[in-house]
């Protein structure tokens, strides 16, 4: 492949999540998008289109495509990812890599036998707030995180493959990507035509030397946050991942005042960082996944990070209790 050409690629789905794939693969100067797959016509080809690209209701061939990205519903992604490693053809998958462990386990051993860059979509990994966070923080003692959103009907999975597993991805790549010990895990879920999975989940994670994680994601709550806190011995960083910004606090602060808008006089402010000038986080994962194809970026790396958040959700929701309680300090 010549790296100085613009690559390729080939978006499979033109729903909410593949409508701004196609947006940052057209605005990139480094790639250009050449075909959309979309079993709808009217939004297939209504998308292919917008950016000068052809349109098709399945995935015929291969030939000619450098890339593939993958934002189709979860339940088509396994088939269309082994179709692709088995033509050598570089994947970008949105999260989760498939909502059967299995499945995710046999894509991911493909792909690292077969060397074909393979890439999940963990987008927080490229959230500025997330990333400014995480360079603050030395010796982490506990993170605790918040994900909550009003219902869609368009998700076609559990709140925890749909939500859930970002943050699950920050813990781990927090505390060195150990996969951790479940203490506690409990569900709701809401009856209901077209509602697939639980509505909500609360975990409590426990890594070594005593380490923690609190997690929780609602698809059920009246209004839409995203944050997270991590805490050390004398200090508690928070960030709010929709602002995106990172607010550094002087002392360990305890749990239920992590997630107040106003903390009022008590903890000291150390410092406060406003991310806005940060690039897109989905332009900014673009650019990450052509870096692997093209060879810039440590490809097996990347593939072997992919595991370890899904084996940790599909181990919480083993172990979960459907509850008809939920954590109301995380939704409030």
């Amino acid at each position: 492949m010549n790296v100085t050409s613009r690559l390729r690629l080939l978006l499979v789905g033109a729903g909410a999540m593949g409508s701004h794939h196609g947006r940052v693969i057209a605005e990139s100067r480094r790639c250009e998008l050449v075909a959309v797959v979309d079993p709808d016509e009217d939004r297939g080809r209504g998308l292919a289109r917008r950016y000068g690209a052809v349109w098709a209701p399945e995935v015929e061939s291969f030939s000619r495509i450098d890339a593939v990205v993958v934002a189709s519903s979860t339940d088509q992604h396994r088939q269309i990812s082994l179709d692709a490693l088995s033509e050598g053809i570089p994947l970008f998958v949105e999260k989760p890599l498939c909502a059967d462990l299995g499945d995710s386990r046999r894509i991911v051993d493909v792909a690292l036998r077969g060397g074909i860059p393979l890439m999940c979509g963990f987008i927080e990994r490229f959230n500025p707030a997330v990333i400014e966070a995480v360079a603050h923080v030395e010796a982490p003692d506990a993170v605790y995180a918040q994900r909550i959103s009003t219902y869609s009907p368009r998700m076609h999975a559990g709140v925890s493959w749909d939500l859930l597993v970002h943050d699950v991805d920050i813990a781990l790549r927090v505390f060195g990507e150990e996969i951790p010990k479940i203490q506690y895990a409990a569900t709701t879920c809401l009856a209901g035509e077209g509602r697939i999975g639980e509505e909500t989940v609360a975990v409590e994670l426990e890594f070594s030397d005593a380490r923690a994680a609190s997690l929780s994601a609602s698809r059920i709550a009246s209004r839409k946050a995203r944050r997270l806190a991590i805490t050390e011995r004398d200090r508690t960083v928070i960030a709010d991942l929709l602002t995106p910004s990172v607010t550094v606090y002087a002392g360990s602060i305890s749990r239920p005042f992590l997630f107040e808008h106003d903390l009022g006089s008590g903890p000291e402010v150390l410092s406060r960082t406003e991310c806005s000038d940060y690039r897109e986080p989905l332009a900014a994962q673009l650019d990450g996944f052509l870096d692997i194809v093209q060879g810039e970026r440590d490809m097996h790396a990347e593939t072997c990070s992919i595991l370890p958040s899904h084996e940790t959700v599909a181990a919480i929701l083993d172990s979960a209790e459907e509850s008809a309680d939920f954590d109301t300090a995380y939704v409030k």
